[in-house]
Formats: C-alpha cells, structure tokens, sequence
C-alpha cells in the first residue's frame, strides 16, 4: 500500500456499504481516500504516514472507534491529525465528553453522510492548507 498523504481522507468504518458511499462522495469531490474496516487496519495505515483527516465510526468489529480514537492520540506524531466521529445511535455522556476531547467533530449517520463528510472534509482539509 502506498504511503498516506496529507490530502487523504481516511474512513474507517466496518461497514463497506457506507464506507462506498463516504468514499465515491469524497472522490467525486476530488479528495484522495483510503478505508480500513476497523481500528487495527486503520493503525497499520497511519503507520505509512498520517492522513489530512480521519472519519471514523464508532461501533466496530475489531477495535472500536473509541478504542482507536485512545491509541491514536497516545502518540504524538498523530495527535494533530483532525477526525470526525460518526455514529448511528446516540452517546452516553462518557461517550460524548470522550469524543469531545478526542475528537473534532461528531456527526450522526443519517440520510445525508456522505454530502455531510464531503462539507466536513472541505473544512478540516482547508484548515491544514491540504
């Protein structure tokens, strides 16, 4: 696999269907995308380097988003790396006040994800010049 680049999107998700959607709605607004389906593959990619931006779900096989999002930010050449939480059902407030430290954005998956990824994406990926 190649090495990630800063204007890179990363999806994790382990669901193929949504992260389709996510992917050919990023791609059709010209933003490079990589996929893991969990937060193991996602670790084994930021290894060839860091993406502009992590979408990540929460409810996962394997490593969970929550799980990933705490490993990712133990390291400090990751730290900055900006991601946006997705998630269909609703948070604990343990949940959120971790997302909320963890993390820059939540959205919930609805009918609109990909458009509300691709806005998203135009925002943190402006912010970092990528």
């Amino acid at each position: 696999m190649e090495k990630l680049a800063d204007a890179c999107v990363l999806v994790v998700d382990d669901n193929p269907v949504i992260r389709q959607i996510i992917r050919r709605a990023l791609e059709q607004a010209k933003f490079i995308v990589a996929e893991a389906d969990n937060g193991d593959g996602a670790l084994a990619l930021l290894a060839r380097g860091s993406p502009g931006l992590i979408v990540l779900d929460l409810i996962m096989l394997g490593m969970d988003g929550l799980t990933f999002l705490a490993q990712l930010r133990q390291r400090p050449e990751w730290q900055a790396i900006p991601v946006v939480v997705l998630s269909a059902k609703p948070l604990n407030a343990e949940a959120q006040a971790f997302v909320a430290s963890h993390a820059q954005h939540f959205q919930p998956k609805g009918k609109s994800v990909a458009e509300d990824v691709t806005k998203l994406a135009r925002q943190f990926l402006q912010r970092r010049g990528g």
